[in-house]
């Protein structure tokens, strides 16, 4: 069988299997990723592919689907959930339009436009299964894009999903690029205690707003110690949320913000937690009442894998031969569950068509780049699994 031919037959197939997974609206917050769980299900059934349904909260549905057996495995993943709408759509966003080679829809380039090129990709696969050395792994996961606490860490964790080889379609850059590091993340959440006392009488309270304000125009300043790295920008942080206050009239008792860290593998996040607790007593050398306090929200370290090993060779490959150009290697500032695979000893790679317009008003996906995308992971999966 030729599987790039048998790819383009499949295209109108793709196009309805895409549609149908844009209109199960899999907004994160909540999720209700069990709406296009539900598409993959009926998908796997008729097509005769094995799969299983795993879920640590109901409703936060993530399924798997199984072509081949034994090892090595090679996972291929997939997010089922979204981002909010939001507003400056030209189109109902939860309802695929075709215009010009092109399918626009919330989740059309992330991450459900890769998800329907993966699926069409096991399809062909799937005729293929008795040849295989080794097993793919079709894994549609819950809640990337609120941390995946429900998906693919709580997979990996539970010892629901594993493997030796791991492809992310998560990344867009059209297949020009493969993702093969990540910074480090570090939520924190401060909070600034005062004391609560009436607006006319300022003197009588501790302002924790004013106090979170000393705080913040120190962490302004803050300059973070790294190397810099080939692949990676440098080391970032951000304000995310500032809360404080609950009338005009009350000095505020209590200030929270949220603080998005972005690290080097040359850094740890342990330093950054250091150097924010001493701005905490830079603070206090000059204001004896500041008091605040440092949780923990998240914490990712940051990875990486070599520049040379079998899966890139693999993708560089068989792209050229699709597309007609070898992908070069980057890294990235965000992160994919590309991190959870790689920490967990799986060799890992980010890699997927689709421009950068994830999370964006009008977002929209090339039905031809979706078609090569299924045409290369198609002949990745043959060529590692022979």
């Amino acid at each position: 069988m030729n599987t790039q031919k048998a790819v383009d037959s499949e295209k109108g197939g793709m196009i309805k299997l895409l549609s149908k997974l844009i209109a199960a609206d899999t907004t994160n917050p909540p999720g209700n990723e069990w709406r296009a769980a539900e598409v993959v299900e009926k998908f796997f059934k008729k097509e005769k592919i094995k799969y299983r349904i795993f879920e640590k909260e109901k409703g936060r549905m993530n399924i798997i689907g199984y072509i081949g057996k034994g090892k090595p495995r090679l996972i291929i993943a997939c997010h089922l959930d979204v981002v909010p709408a939001g507003d400056g759509w030209k189109t109902d966003p939860f309802k695929a339009k075709i215009s010009k080679g092109k399918i626009y829809g919330r989740g059309s380039v992330d991450d459900k436009g890769p998800l329907a090129s993966m699926l069409i990709a096991g399809k062909i696969l799937r005729k293929f299964e008795k040849k295989l050395k080794g097993q793919i792994i079709l894994a549609c996961v819950a809640d990337e894009e609120r941390g995946s606490k429900y998906g693919m860490y709580y997979l990996l964790k539970e010892g629901k999903l594993k493997g030796e080889y791991g492809i992310v379609p998560d990344i867009e850059r059209e297949m020009k690029k493969i993702d093969i590091a990540e910074k480090g993340l570090l939520h924190l959440k401060i909070t600034s205690f005062g004391k609560q006392a009436h607006g006319s009488r300022p003197e009588q309270g501790v302002n924790a707003v004013w106090n979170m304000i000393e705080f913040l125009n120190i962490l302004k300043k803050y300059r973070m110690r790294y190397r810099k790295h080939p692949l990676l920008s440098d080391p970032t942080n951000n304000l995310g949320v500032i809360k404080g206050g609950s009338a005009v009239n009350i000095v505020p008792g209590e200030c929270e913000v949220l603080l998005d860290f972005r690290y080097l593998p040359s850094q740890k996040a342990k330093d950054i937690i250091k150097d924010v607790k001493n701005m905490f007593r830079q603070v206090r050398r000059k204001n004896k009442k500041a008091k605040f306090k440092l949780e923990i929200i998240d914490r990712q370290k940051p990875v990486e894998v070599e520049k040379d090993n079998i899966l890139i060779r693999t993708i560089k490959k068989h792209t050229k031969k699709v597309i007609g150009k070898e992908p070069g290697l980057i890294g990235l500032p965000g992160t994919t569950v590309v991190k959870p695979l790689v920490e967990k000893g799986i060799l890992a790679v980010g890699f997927s068509p689709g421009e950068e317009v994830a999370h964006q008003a009008n977002e929209y996906i090339s039905v031809k780049e979706l078609t090569d995308f299924s045409k290369i992971l198609c002949l990745v999966c043959l060529d590692i699994l022979s």
